[in-house]
């Protein structure tokens, strides 16, 4: 919006005053729109740091007039999203950006920039058949970099602020069952591979986190594994990265069983006599899950083996590998454990995100609740339909 000359002060005691500067009119709300600061001092002083406040504005309107939606992105990931998100965030953010936002409105002036320009962008999602969910992830990248012009004073308001936010789907996760678990297994514990999958089972641990797994994480004898960090492979597939656990609560402690701890010692005794007569050419960084290099297990290996498993087993080839963590929520959910403790497991932030993505697990846990409350009133051990 352009900077108007209207000017106002407001005496609200004790020589404190409210210095205002008319912007214009919100398109949407047809809101007057202000820009105000506050001084302290007698009132002639006030009048002079209105011009100055005014001579300000209008210099900033001036700059704004000259940058345009693509040099606000490149600048917002340089500055903000790098210090803010994982890398593999940030590759996706970038992703989107590239795909999505720059060639709709990158051209076009900030200062000039529309709502209706804006739902260009997610029409022609849409029309594409892109996902709500994704469109909803477009939409977060672009609001927060126009929060930050704002914030940054380059831009008066976010014209995404009376957008309409693309509704949430929720995602297909497909849990197996406790039968197609064991004939999974039946596969996988033949395979390279054993350890790898029984502890994402086990574990619920994402990807990410357990391939970021090192044999100090392990305490084989309190049985626990102490997750501490994720490693992504970058977007080229030729180099990994480690990075903090996604939230606050992913740095913890994994209680597993006794079998599992045997599994992955077994595991170290033959990495040990790999290392030993690989030699030089092996690149111990202790890291659990491994290639015959000593380099952590890359996407693509893992993949390979668990589409391959799934083929032999029978099993459904929509199952994900990110699907092995819901498979474990959902086990532990159905045997009757503490959704506390499930959470907890899962690294989640908070147990309302558990309870937002296992709902459809809860009816069922509600019957069995009901049903052991008629033994416990009752007597009665046969279960009510």
């Amino acid at each position: 919006m352009e900077v108007r000359h209207e000017r106002t002060t407001y005496y609200e005691g004790t020589n404190s005053w409210l210095l205002r500067v008319f912007k214009g009119v919100d398109p949407v709300t047809k809101k007057r729109v202000y820009k105000a600061t506050k001084f302290v001092g007698d009132e002639e002083h006030a009048r002079i740091e209105l011009n100055k406040f005014v001579a300000e504005q209008q210099r900033t309107e001036e700059t704004c007039q000259q940058i345009m939606v693509n040099e606000l992105l490149d600048r917002w990931f340089a500055t903000v999203a790098e210090n803010r998100y994982a890398e593999s965030t940030q590759i996706t953010y970038q992703y989107f950006s590239e795909r999505d936002i720059r060639p709709v409105v990158g051209h076009i002036r900030l200062s000039d920039l529309q709502a209706v320009d804006i739902q260009r962008i997610f029409t022609a999602m849409a029309a594409r058949g892109v996902s709500s969910n994704t469109r909803r992830k477009v939409y977060s990248v672009l609001s927060i970099a126009l929060d930050c012009a704002v914030a940054w004073g380059i831009l008066d308001l976010n014209p995404m602020a009376h957008l309409e936010i693309p509704r949430r789907e929720k995602s297909e996760m497909r849990a197996m069952s406790k039968e197609e678990v064991t004939a999974f297994f039946a596969v996988t514990d033949k395979g390279p591979l054993s350890e790898y999958f029984r502890t994402a089972v086990i574990t619920g641990m994402r990807p990410g986190e357990q391939n970021g797994l090192r044999w100090e994480d392990l305490d084989p004898a309190g049985c626990v594994i102490c997750v501490q960090r994720s490693l992504w492979w970058k977007k080229s597939g030729k180099a990994w990265t480690l990075s903090p656990p996604k939230t606050t609560k992913g740095r913890r402690e994994i209680t597993i069983s006794k079998s599992l701890v045997i599994a992955l010692m077994e595991l170290k005794k033959r990495q040990d006599a790999l290392r030993d007569e690989a030699g030089a050419n092996y690149k111990d960084e202790g890291f659990i899950f491994v290639d015959k290099t000593g380099s952590p297990l890359s996407r693509g290996i893992v993949t390979r083996v668990f589409k391959g498993a799934l083929a032999t087993s029978g099993l459904a080839k929509n199952i994900r590998l990110y699907d092995l963590r819901h498979t474990s929520a959902t086990l532990l959910l159905k045997a009757g454990e503490n959704i506390k403790v499930v959470s907890e497991r899962l690294g989640h932030a908070n147990v309302s995100i558990t309870l937002e993505i296992y709902a459809h697990v809860l009816p069922g846990m509600q019957r069995d609740a009901a049903n052991r409350m008629e033994e416990l009133l009752n007597g009665d051990p046969k279960h009510t339909k």
